[in-house]
């Protein structure tokens, strides 16, 4: 009796983190509608966690592991970071914490704005 219990409140807690998940890819497409559009104020990234914004980019973009550095090929769901290339030259990356990272970060870089790093806020990093 005390499995099912403690499985149900499993299923429950799952079941609410997965709404809350799909609230905020609701309002990442119904705010935004593009990548670009997001990446315009970068203080945009305090408002939701790495993960809803990879579930967002997955539905419209082609989301790959990191390529280089000690999470080169780890797949986000298994910790890795992640990154996107849209507009032509531009990219996203997600770098979690760890490593010779202090802090996890967003990496924004074009051939035309060059390369600027965020903290999970959408500060700026130097």
């Amino acid at each position: 009796m005390g499995m099912k219990a403690n499985s149900g409140l499993f299923l429950g807690t799952q079941g609410a983190m997965k709404y809350q998940l799909n609230i905020q890819m609701f309002g990442l497409k119904k705010d935004y509608g593009s990548l670009e559009n997001f990446l315009q104020n970068p203080s945009n990234f305090g408002k939701y966690t790495p993960l809803s914004l990879y579930e967002w980019l997955k539905s419209d973009y082609e989301v790959k592991p990191l390529s280089v550095g000690s999470l080169k090929g780890v797949p986000f769901e298994k910790g890795g970071g992640f990154k996107v290339v849209y507009g032509g030259d531009k990219l996203l990356q997600y770098h979690p914490e760890g490593g010779h990272h202090k802090v996890a970060y967003y990496k924004i870089s074009s051939g035309k704005t060059g390369i600027h790093r965020y903290d999970l806020n959408g500060k700026e990093l130097k």
